[in-house]
């Protein structure tokens, strides 16, 4: 009776081939990712993309102090391309790419014991009125520093195991 169900076979099947495969979830209690909560301290930046990155950050990382034995450091660049453009030449679609590099430093050791890049695009429409155009752009780039941000949280979990103490 359980197997003529499709989808209750396939999850069960899935589930099957996730135990097989050595799968353990990342924050499961006593993991290295869930060891790092509230432990790497994140440098402040100026901008206000920076700053939504940096707060996004601390909400996945968790709040370090000054005694965190991890400092994450970070270099974000944006640049903003039009797309769509009418036929007097104005813009009214625009993508938003962000690339941030960023460091993660033992700061007993002073060794950079992790570094890596994120890259993702988010997009916004544009009128002719300035002031929806201005709102439009401002929320393109929360979105996109929370988003560079999330992947730079996942990042650091799945590759805790290699390089945290």
């Amino acid at each position: 009776m359980l197997l003529s169900n499709r989808r209750n076979f396939l999850a069960l099947s899935g589930a099957g081939l996730l135990a097989g495969c050595g799968f353990t979830p990342v924050y499961k209690s006593g993991t290295a990712a869930s060891d790092l909560h509230g432990k790497i301290a994140i440098d402040l930046v100026r901008g206000r993309n920076g700053f939504e990155l940096r707060e996004r950050l601390e909400e996945r990382l968790g709040f370090a102090g000054n005694d965190a034995p991890y400092t994450l450091r970070f270099v974000l660049k944006t640049t903003d391309k039009g797309l769509a453009v009418t036929k007097d030449e104005g813009t009214t679609r625009f993508n938003l790419e962000g690339v941030v590099s960023f460091t993660i430093k033992d700061n007993t050791t002073g060794i950079v014991v992790f570094s890596d890049s994120v890259k993702n695009v988010t997009a916004y429409s544009a009128t002719s009125e300035t002031y929806p155009s201005r709102v439009a752009e401002l929320d393109a780039n929360v979105r996109l520093a929370q988003s560079l941000a999330e992947q730079i949280a996942n990042r650091i979990a799945i590759t805790a195991k290699g390089w945290h103490k």
